[in-house]
């Protein structure tokens, strides 16, 4: 799979070339944040990142930026910024969709609607004897467990 480069610099492709694929698949958790914000920030120091995204200790803010350069995704310049060189954003965030400033996984609000769904109707039901219909809505119930449980699994999988 061949990636194009970002718009700070000139891409191979222009060039006729075609650039590897980058390794991501270490690229998750603080590592891909520290990623997102420097693409969305554009160049910037190791003190930019470690301020806006509030880590511990500097060396932590260098360790996960050291991922991305091993990785090939980000290039560090003379000046001591670190620019992206590839966009893997669309792999990282498979499966998202950014609403207002937050990314939500896809799941999140098909889940949501089943749950209310699931809810309105406890509350038709609420004090009703039993029947075959309830039968039903158990092995509903279970299907939107098994919804959310996926929500929060694609939800951690950036964060985490």
């Amino acid at each position: 799979m061949y990636y194009k480069r970002s718009d700070s610099e000139v891409t191979c492709r222009e060039r006729g070339d075609y650039v590897t694929a980058p390794k991501t698949s270490n690229i998750k958790g603080n590592t891909a944040r520290v990623y997102l914000f420097v693409l969305k920030n554009g160049p910037c120091e190791l003190r930019d990142v470690h301020r806006a995204l509030g880590f511990s200790t500097p060396s932590l803010t260098f360790y996960h930026l050291s991922r991305l350069v091993d990785s090939g995704v980000v290039k560090k310049t003379e000046d001591g910024k670190y620019i992206v060189v590839f966009d893997i954003s669309s792999d990282l965030l498979d499966g998202y969709v950014k609403f207002g400033n937050r990314f939500f996984p896809q799941l999140f609000f098909l889940t949501v609607i089943f749950t209310v769904i699931l809810a309105f109707y406890i509350y038709l039901i609420w004090g009703k004897p039993i029947e075959l219909d309830d039968v039903v809505t158990i092995a509903y119930m279970s299907s939107i467990l098994v919804l959310w449980y996926e929500t929060i699994k694609v939800w951690r999988r950036l964060s985490a």
